[in-house]
């Protein structure tokens, strides 16, 4: 997990040996604990005299949600979870338009489309910034036909569109570099380096308001997208 231990190749200092980040992960273990919990530092790594006391003076502790792994089936099970929500609000706006106009058949739009979750830099939105793509502020309701963009008044969905996945993926780009700045800053302080050192605080400080930047941008661009289709159809 990224976030664990945040010192990006830096030395940290226990006793009169230095040990490198890639040796700390040489210490990690993919197995369950005795609990059945997979962390990211087992909890036998807490009771080293060497180790244990490093991670807490970086403000650990074996039960951080930051040390416990997600396991690639926890990973689709929140997805398909997400989705099911996702399923259930288009069949609740779809009942709703139809009370009011008589038929509605809109399915969902994501701004932030599949070829950016299912690609490198999906894994920065979910699994550092806590953020599903099928969640509303990602979600645009879009005609899934003809007969629903005339009734409802609504813009049809376009399937894809590659200005926007292009505009999407720069930013994307963009957010992830920003954070990985943030991350190393923080690293260096952990790791009692110098250089532009950034506390814990300040560092979770700058994640989340990353992450409401994003949601924000999205939310910029949603009636946006809505005018520009709404033009080119017509």
């Amino acid at each position: 997990m990224q976030e664990a231990v945040p010192m990006f190749g830096q030395k940290a200092t226990f006793g009169k040996r230095q040990h490198s980040f890639a040796e700390l992960k040489e210490m990690m273990r993919p197995t369950p604990d005795a609990d059945g919990v997979t962390r990211v530092f087992s909890k036998e790594l807490w009771d080293d005299p060497k180790v244990g006391p490093m991670l807490r003076e970086l403000g650990f502790n074996p039960d951080d949600p930051r040390n416990i792994s997600k396991t690639a089936e926890d990973y689709i099970a929140m997805f398909a979870a997400a989705k099911k929500r996702l399923e259930e609000r288009a069949a609740a706006f779809n009942r709703d338009m139809t009370n009011r106009y008589g038929y509605c058949n809109a399915v969902p739009f994501l701004v932030i489309d599949h070829t950016i979750w299912d690609g490198e830099h999906g894994a920065f939105l979910y699994a550092s910034l806590n953020l599903i793509g099928f969640d509303d502020w990602n979600v645009l309701m879009l005609a899934g036909d003809e007969r629903t963009k005339e009734l409802c008044g609504i813009a049809g969905h376009p399937g894809t569109v590659p200005a926007v996945s292009k505009a999407v993926h720069e930013f994307v780009v963009a957010w992830k570099e920003r954070y990985e700045r943030a991350l190393e800053a923080y690293g260096v302080t952990a790791a009692g380096g110098q250089g532009r050192g950034i506390s814990r605080e300040q560092y979770e400080m700058e994640k989340d308001e990353l992450r409401q930047e994003i949601i924000d941008k999205v939310g910029w661009m949603k009636p946006r997208i809505i005018n520009e289709l709404l033009r080119i159809q017509g």
